[in-house]
């Protein structure tokens, strides 16, 4: 006999989809850490690329959990970086930071492969848009967000 795991209501149907992409040639690991009392281990990349004042960052983040529902896994990767407001007329820019995070709580002694959890990461990222036209990504869902709003369909 044998166990197979999957992972529910992550289907592997596909939309051609254009991704941008962070530049990971210019990651410089910049420090990993690991804290004694919760395991969690953090590595902080940063992009050496941009206004050295205002530096981008990666961070990586695993640590194993104790729940009173069982242990799990907690996973996150967050990009955090800056937004730019030029003012035409003065020349001067404005920065402001603005990050986000993907995370993801996996229950430890569940047999998640990495094509089931790509599947899942996939199925994730397509949550923020309603439909992809030739690839481009309609941003309705992403709009209502932006604005305050949580009701997206």
């Amino acid at each position: 006999m044998s166990l197979s795991y999957t992972i529910d209501h992550a289907i592997a149907t596909t939309e051609v989809v254009n991704v941008e992409v962070a530049e990971k040639s210019a990651f410089s690991l910049l420090g990993t850490t690991v804290d004694p009392k919760t395991g969690e281990s953090t590595s902080v990349y940063g992009i050496a690329t941009g206004d050295p004042s205002y530096p981008a960052k990666v961070t990586y983040r695993s640590a194993l959990n104790d729940r009173a529902s069982g242990k799990s896994r907690r996973i996150s990767v967050t990009l955090s970086t800056w937004a730019t407001e030029t003012d035409s007329i003065s020349g001067l820019d404005k920065k402001y930071p603005i990050s986000g995070t993907v995370s993801f709580v996996i229950p430890q002694g569940t047999q998640v492969e990495a094509a089931d959890f790509d599947d899942l990461l996939g199925n994730l990222f397509s949550c923020m848009f309603p439909s992809v036209s030739s690839g481009a990504r309609n941003l309705g869902y992403l709009t209502k967000l932006l604005f305050g709003g949580s009701q997206v369909a």
